[in-house]
């Protein structure tokens, strides 16, 4: 059912649940698997005062890489091969759309951050706006183990 599992991942304990349901489905399908860190653009504060320093964006990415390698190592732990995808230049949503075209992917899997309704309007939800970018379906873990399982081509 599930040969191709993309797990977009930040390292944080919303996506650390998302990893561990996932492995679960990965083992059980002999599933393929990409772990995607995306380095996140930056703040527009920060664009507003000139070019960013070298350090930035250095800083950005050993940290980033970081946490890519902290959850390949959950990966293999658990038996699962995996390789590990790093994207710069797209949001989030743009980055998780096309490393699931590149690769044909058949599911992606996210971890839910709960965000208050304004929080949400503000900055939008990667979950809801990857409905419109992905060419599969889409897994989007709960806290506490709930799940919301949604197709990409029709809820």
């Amino acid at each position: 059912m599930f040969q191709t599992i993309i797990f977009a991942y930040d390292g944080s304990a919303e996506c650390q649940d998302a990893l561990e349901e996932g492995i679960a489905l990965a083992s059980r399908f002999n599933a393929r698997c990409h772990l995607l860190a995306v380095i996140p653009p930056p703040p527009a504060m920060a664009l507003a005062n000139g070019p960013l320093p070298g350090e930035y964006i250095e800083e950005q990415q050993a940290r980033v890489n970081a946490i890519l390698e902290t959850g390949l190592a959950r990966l293999r732990q658990a038996g699962v091969e995996a390789t590990g995808i790093l994207r710069t230049d797209e949001s989030s949503v743009e980055a998780i759309g096309a490393v699931a075209h590149e690769t044909g992917a058949d599911l992606v899997v996210v971890g839910h951050h709960q965000r208050s309704a304004l929080d949400r309007w503000w900055h939008g939800s990667v979950g809801h706006s990857l409905l419109d970018h992905l060419p599969c379906s889409l897994l989007v873990s709960m806290p506490g183990g709930m799940v919301m399982k949604a197709d990409a081509k029709g809820i």
